[in-house]
């Protein structure tokens, strides 16, 4: 059925069944910011809002929407997360145009078109990130840099009741995300003193097979990472 006047386009679908059928379709996306007050335990706090502004033709037909990718229930506080979430979203939303044949002509969301220097700006760091988190936001397009130290501390634990002195195999990861680092620490194996030469190294081994692991998802999500052991 051909859209008339009152058939305004208002959702992606209508845009995936006109290609499908057929129908010429040029996309553009504008990323669009709103901050909103949201009552939370008796007090209104400033909430951001993520959006895409849609508009191009179909079928020689012009038309223009927005569809929102990050919502106030989400209660998303810091910067990171609010990205995480919305382009997680959105990148569902391409791959299915993507399917359909449909090329999007605009930017994802970042932290500069987003966040930075703009009014109820949240904090860019968040204290329980992991990987996966940057690994996600690397590959929706948001420039991620990484530094990796890895460090060999002290450990005293305790093995089959018996307090031990050690060695611990971890592994610091530096994020960079605009002006913000965010550094997660993760532990890959532990090791006592009093353990065979051999022992030692079969637990080195193990650890750099781990990091290895790690470093790996981090370089096919796009981020330089070198070849590092303990």
């Amino acid at each position: 059925m051909a859209n008339t006047k009152s058939e305004e386009i208002r959702m992606l679908e209508v845009l995936i069944d006109n290609a499908a059928s057929g129908k010429a379709v040029d996309l553009n996306a504008k990323p669009v910011r709103e901050v909103v007050k949201l009552e939370r335990e008796g007090h209104e706090v400033d909430t951001v809002i993520l959006s895409m502004e849609y508009s191009g033709t179909s079928d020689d037909k012009p038309f223009m929407f927005k569809k929102n990718y990050s919502f106030a229930e989400d209660d998303s506080q810091y910067a990171l997360e609010c990205l995480l979430i919305a382009n997680n979203r959105l990148q569902i939303d391409h791959d299915r145009l993507k399917e359909a044949g449909i090329n999007v002509k605009g930017e994802l969301f970042t932290l500069q078109n987003s966040f930075f220097g703009l009014s109820g700006d949240a904090s860019a760091k968040r204290p329980a990130l992991r990987l996966q988190d940057f690994i996600r936001l690397s590959r929706t397009g948001i420039s991620v840099i990484v530094d990796v130290a890895l460090k060999r501390p002290a450990i005293i634990f305790r093995q089959e009741g018996v307090e031990k002195r050690g060695f611990g195999s971890l592994s610091a990861f530096v994020f960079t995300v605009g002006e913000e680092k965010t550094t997660i620490e993760k532990l890959y194996s532990v090791g006592s003193y009093e353990d065979t030469k051999g022992y030692q190294a079969e637990i080195r081994d193990m650890a750099n097979k781990r990091l290895e692991r790690d470093c790996e998802r981090l370089r096919r999500a796009g981020m330089k990472v070198a070849k590092l052991e303990f």
